[in-house]
């Protein structure tokens, strides 16, 4: 995809990200700018996570989605009591933990799943950026960290 289309692309799917929305949900948005949306994800209890996803060439591919301390420090293990999407990897590619989840660009290239084409959900409406980042805020959610 060019990447001007790529850029317009990721700005109309962002602008549904607000400051209220992130607000009644315990989201900090630290940047939401192409081609990267910094997101951290906090409540009373519980470990904060961090999540980036690098959306460089949105939607032609998924977002890479790389998980962080609430510092921003690049995660080399998994916080306590992680589910299912959060995978201790370390990932083939990107050689660390990362999202195990359909709409994660480290889920579509590891080869378990090359099967399960980005193509086939890339216009679904739970596969949007929002969409991507609510699937990660409720799987987070299930964790008891």
């Amino acid at each position: 995809m060019h990447p001007a289309a790529a850029k317009a692309l990721f700005e109309e799917d962002a602008l549904h990200l607000s400051a209220a929305l992130a607000a009644r949900r315990g989201w900090t948005l630290h940047a939401v700018a192409h081609p990267l949306i910094d997101c951290s994800f906090s409540a009373p209890g519980r470990t904060t996570l961090r999540v980036k996803l690098t959306c460089d060439d949105w939607n032609d591919l998924p977002p890479s989605i790389s998980l962080h301390a609430a510092d921003g420090a690049p995660l080399t293990a998994l916080p306590p009591n992680p589910t299912g999407v959060f995978n201790g990897g370390p990932h083939p590619v990107v050689n660390r933990p990362f999202v195990c989840m359909r709409g994660a660009r480290e889920y579509h290239t590891h080869p378990s799943h090359a099967g399960d084409a980005w193509e086939s959900l890339k216009n679904l409406t739970n596969y949007s950026l929002g969409g991507i980042l609510t699937q990660l805020w409720h799987a987070w959610q299930k964790g008891s960290g």
